[in-house]
């Protein structure tokens, strides 16, 4: 379970900097195939590489590794809407491109 939040905290967080695989995995020094397995919870990365992500994409190890625990559909649509409502035009416009990916 827990390589499967990671995965997905990774792939979120790439694809809300509008980064390909490719161009994650050119920055952190890694052959792009390996980004997939670590998206796709079939690997996990190594330290020294957790930190060279967090850098390349810009966030904390805490967001690499925040993972909410089991949330009920309503809470998780007042969530969502909240940050729908607080956040400015370029942030929505990147929320909507990953919803329209979905």
């Amino acid at each position: 379970m827990f390589k499967q939040k990671f995965a997905q905290n990774l792939k979120i967080l790439r694809k809300l900097r509008e980064m390909t695989q490719e161009q994650l995995a050119e920055l952190v020094n890694v052959d792009f195939r390996y980004i997939s397995l670590i998206e796709n919870a079939k690997s996990f990365p190594s330290c020294d590489l957790i930190e060279k992500l967090s850098s390349a994409l810009n966030v904390s190890y805490k967001e690499l590794f925040d993972f909410e625990e089991d949330i009920n559909r309503e809470k998780l649509e007042k969530n969502i809407i909240n940050v729908i409502k607080n956040t400015n035009i370029q942030n929505l416009k990147i929320l909507h491109y990953i919803a329209k990916q979905m």
